[in-house]
């Protein structure tokens, strides 16, 4: 009898534990499926780009230049704006205000 229960105890723990790994499992394959993806879709989007020649992709090149000098410029707004009050201030912090 003490035989059968300790199989039976060892059985039971034993479903209860490929349970639990099968759901940490799933959960992980979810998330690298999920990682994944952005990255493929990304790189798709960039190669499709690519490969419509340089009519299709003439205005996405402008678009992503003018959001590079977009930050570009609020890079140096912000660096400009972090003089304001030292004794480096620059002519940028009277035209704010500071």
């Amino acid at each position: 009898m003490q035989i059968e229960l300790d199989n039976t105890l060892l059985i039971a723990l034993g479903c209860v534990c490929l349970c639990g790994v099968g759901i940490v499992l799933m959960t992980g394959f979810q998330f690298i499926s999920g990682f994944l993806d952005i990255f493929t879709s990304v790189f798709g989007v960039f190669f499709d780009v690519l490969s419509g020649g340089p009519v299709s992709w003439c205005g996405c090149l402008l678009a992503i230049l003018l959001c590079a000098g977009l930050a570009g410029g609020a890079l140096l707004l912000a660096q400009g704006l972090a003089t304001c009050g030292t004794p480096d201030a620059i002519n940028l912090c009277s035209l704010f205000g500071q």
